[in-house]
């Protein structure tokens, strides 16, 4: 009896996973060539701290300058009823 019980608790004790059937290995493939990198190149046009690019980020910065007062007037128009 005492034999028959540990036989039990032994089985118990190891995990379904381990009975079944082991997964088939997959077989040895051959290493694929190593893919190319491609690199975006850049153009001898850009320079950073060219007078060009100053120039640029100017008028981006004017442009979201004027857009952020755009925004502030029409928030200040708009009249949103919260919890009526």
């Amino acid at each position: 009896m005492q034999l028959l019980s540990s036989l039990i608790l032994s089985f118990s004790a190891i995990p379904l996973t381990a009975l079944a059937d082991p997964l088939p290995a997959p077989s040895p493939k051959a290493p694929s060539p190593a893919e190319s990198v491609q690199v975006q190149p850049r153009g001898n046009e850009f320079m950073p701290n060219s007078f060009a690019e100053d120039a640029l980020q100017k008028r981006i910065t004017d442009f979201n300058r004027k857009q952020e007062g755009l925004d502030a007037d029409l928030d200040k128009k708009l009249k949103i009823c919260r919890g009526c």
